[in-house]
């Protein structure tokens, strides 16, 4: 070998030989971590669960990245075993106690962060956005922005609009002659309700020939990217550069970084400075928040946020309640009954809430339905939580900077709060002397609670108001499911929201002329 062969040689080996050393200090800084992560050292140590799940993420990464969003079904049998508080991973716990649900997800200016981990699957401007906040006083400031936008009293200016769009709707329902998948369907609706009201105008999904385009193509990228964005973190930044690398991503990345990159900064560029004036976005342009606050960038994740969950988790929860409305006539008579003195034509809001059945139709639905179904992790920064069982067995001391939550698919069939859990029963919402069981709605976690509750939580109950009684009286007794069972809506693993068994094409129906 010649003098250059012998430097190429010696220059590859050191590199190989310094790379081992490097990967072999990595590994033993792994197992040194671990081995920590279950020693008396850690805060964490005296909380129960797998060994495993302590030790190492790979044990959550099992659940969630390889079975495919099945760790809540894992959870729950901690609970089942452990008690319940449980440690689900190295940083965070989980608990099985609606009653605890107070101070887990605190309002009141009590602080509470969001876990680092958890917001992992957010990408891009998302990260930015309300949502995507991490801490307390971050999103305080941005909550407070839109929060007069969201008021009970905007939602009532908004109402005659979304009644329009809910007639509207309906008609073509009425009209069409096709199966249709429900929760495509509703989402139109949905959708140009919350675009509408965000950007000036509503994206066309009713009125357009068809129901297949909306936003779902963006929020199924969202929710089908979400392990990866959690395990591989780096692949989050990748937004940044997809519109050069747009025909080489999976097609459901491509969707949500599309959303991301080019058509939300559209939209609120011509929100905030075009004809239409959008009114949520012109009221945050307007509000007190910096002007860092106000860019384009940073509005274009909010935008997604508010178009996601405005859209999504109400029109599946419509979906869900149409299933049960169909396959139990008990149910769709006396609701039917219920609203006998309303005007199908005329609806209205305040009036339909005073309709009890109604009431526990929906509550129900959204115990069933969970809204989002997966886990929501708070940090409480600045204080001890302090939990007690109501049997007194159980008693810990949660240190604070430590990751707690709550998951509405174990909570909401807790039989200790909702006997018979997995039964449709409106009536468990209706006290023995004939009013609200306000009492229950404290275990509902379908738009989460406290200081980060769901901003569009009003806009919600609009929509589910006037469509479910609008369904009712003119839609269902002409509707009909169509090669659907119980397994196309019975929960199987988390995507953010709740799935159905792979391979369901979802709830279909057809309406009858």
């Amino acid at each position: 070998m010649d003098a250059e062969g012998c430097k190429s040689y010696d220059f590859w080996a050191s590199t190989t030989s310094t790379t081992m050393r490097l990967a072999g200090l990595w590994i033993l800084y792994r197992v040194a971590l671990a081995l920590y992560n279950i020693s008396p050292f850690h805060p964490l140590s005296r909380f129960p669960g797998p060994k495993l799940a302590a030790m190492t993420f790979l044990y959550e990464f099992w659940y969630e990245g390889i079975r495919w969003g099945k760790y809540t079904w894992e959870i729950q049998r901690m609970h089942e075993k452990y008690g319940p508080v449980v440690r689900i991973n190295p940083e965070e716990l989980h608990c099985d106690d609606g009653d605890f649900i107070d101070e887990i997800y605190a309002g009141g200016g009590r602080i509470r962060d969001k876990h680092q981990h958890f917001l992992t699957t957010t990408a891009g401007a998302l990260s930015y956005s309300s949502f995507g906040s991490r801490h307390h006083e971050i999103h305080r400031t941005r909550r407070n922005a839109a929060n007069k936008s969201f008021s009970r009293t905007q939602m009532k200016k908004l109402e005659p609009e979304i009644h329009e769009l809910c007639q509207q709707f309906v008609e073509k329902l009425l009209s069409w002659r096709e199966p249709l998948n429900l929760t495509m369907a509703y989402g139109c609706f949905t959708a140009d309700a919350i675009t509408k009201y965000c950007f000036g105008e509503t994206a066309g999904f009713v009125s357009q020939d068809g129901w297949k385009k909306n936003h779902r193509a963006a929020v199924e990228g969202f929710t089908q990217s979400m392990y990866i964005l959690r395990y591989a973190p780096w692949t989050r930044q990748m937004v940044y550069v997809a519109p050069y690398i747009q025909d080489y991503l999976p097609e459901h990345m491509g969707n949500l970084f599309k959303e991301l990159t080019v058509k939300m900064p559209r939209y609120v560029r011509e929100a905030t400075q075009g004809e239409t004036q959008g009114r949520v976005f012109s009221h945050l342009i307007e509000s007190d928040m910096p002007d860092s606050e106000k860019t384009i960038f940073r509005l274009s994740g909010e935008g997604f946020s508010f178009i996601t969950a405005g859209m999504e988790t109400t029109a599946a929860i419509i979906a869900f309640i149409t299933y049960h409305l169909l396959t139990k006539s008990e149910v769709r008579e006396r609701l039917e009954e219920d609203l006998m003195d309303v005007d199908p034509f005329h609806l209205d809001w305040q009036n339909l809430e005073g309709h009890l059945y109604l009431y526990g139709v929906i509550q129900e639905g959204l115990r069933m339905g969970y809204g989002i179904s997966q886990r929501l992790p708070r940090i409480a920064r600045t204080e001890d939580l302090i939990y007690k069982s109501e049997d007194g067995k159980y008693q810990y001391v949660i240190p604070k900077g430590t990751p707690i939550g709550e998951s509405a698919r174990i909570v909401h069939h807790n039989p200790k709060y909702f006997p018979d859990p997995f039964k449709f029963k409106p009536e468990r919402w209706i006290t023995e002397d004939g009013k609200r069981n306000l009492h229950l709605e404290k275990y509902i976690l379908s738009f989460s609670t406290g200081s980060r509750r769901c901003l569009g939580i009003n806009l919600a109950f609009c929509e589910l108001n006037l469509m479910v009684a609008a369904l009712t009286l003119r839609v269902f007794p002409k509707m009909r499911l169509y090669e659907t069972t119980a397994d196309d809506v019975r929960y199987d693993h988390d995507l953010m929201i709740p799935m159905p068994r792979k391979g369901s094409k979802g709830i279909r129906a057809v309406v009858l002329p």
